[in-house]
């Protein structure tokens, strides 16, 4: 009997990240994932306001925003992890999903650094969307390129340290 409890404890216990065949800096990339965050990052113009997130499921793919006259500027990695790379120029319907609310938002590829990117209202429907709700999709809407999810943890406070700085 107590071989068998033992067995079962054994089975039921949590798997170590090292042991799912996670690297010490995978795990901890992925650790990275759990919050926003609103600071100076630098861009090829200099330092530059950022709200940045990276995808639970996959660390390397990117949401950065930035924020200038009243116009949110985002960049996306929507071809993180897929099997083919986009076209020069390539646009998509990108849809942003929190819970049954959707919104989507045309995005164009930039050759420069292999991102999608896209302009918004600050104060449009998108932003309010991203800063409520625990976990945000993103997936293109022909479904070339694969989903990823976003936490949303800090996401209220990092897009309103960003929007105070939209002018």
């Amino acid at each position: 009997m107590i071989r068998l409890l033992l067995a079962a404890a054994l089975l039921l216990a949590p798997v170590p990240a090292s042991a799912q065949g996670l690297s010490e800096d995978e795990v901890d990339a992925l650790s990275a994932c759990t919050a926003w965050s609103a600071q100076l990052r630098e861009d090829e113009g200099g330092a530059v306001f950022t709200a940045a997130a990276c995808a639970s499921d996959r660390p390397d793919a990117y949401l950065l925003m930035t924020c200038s006259a009243g116009t949110i500027f985002m960049r996306y990695d929507l071809a993180a992890g897929a099997e083919r790379s986009p076209g020069p120029g390539e646009s998509a319907g990108v849809d942003f999903t929190i819970g049954v609310s959707t919104q989507r938002v045309a995005m164009q590829h930039e050759e420069m650094d292999g991102m999608f990117a896209a302009r918004v209202p600050a104060a449009g429907p998108l932003v309010a969307l991203m800063a409520s709700g625990e976990v945000l999709r993103i997936a293109d809407g022909a479904g070339i390129y694969p989903e990823h999810t976003f936490r949303l943890a800090g996401s209220a406070s990092a897009l309103k340290a960003l929007l105070a700085r939209c002018s």
